[in-house]
């Protein structure tokens, strides 16, 4: 299963254990929306609780900072990079080659300050 950290998913319903230990972990629940990993969430126990419950491994991907969109997709990183670890926002592919990139994430930045 692929999640995108920051991202809604959907599971399955795996009972009250699970529920429970997800929300201990600081996974955010929505009825309508799902299950999200947020900056908040112990990411490494709800991945080990979620592949553990579905008995399938789970994929993680970031975020880019600038569009928002999964970030990890075609990146020269993806093998090496830790994605339990890391930032939950990165750049994609698109706009981790450009040269204004700085311009764009400043932007991006003081806008989420409210500036």
């Amino acid at each position: 299963m692929k999640i995108t950290i920051g991202g809604w998913f959907k599971l399955p319903r795996m009972g009250t254990a699970v529920f429970s230990a997800l929300m201990k972990e600081g996974v955010k629940y929505d009825r309508e929306s799902g299950f999200m990993l947020s900056s908040d969430t112990d990411i490494e126990s709800a991945v080990r609780t979620i592949g553990s419950a579905l008995s399938e491994p789970i994929e993680l991907s970031v975020r880019c900072f600038i569009c928002l969109n999964p970030s990890c997709e075609g990146c020269p990183y993806f093998e090496a990079c830790d994605r339990r670890r890391v930032s939950s926002m990165c750049l994609c592919r698109e706009h981790s080659g450009r040269r204004d990139i700085y311009d764009s994430y400043q932007k991006t930045f003081l806008s989420i300050l409210g500036e």
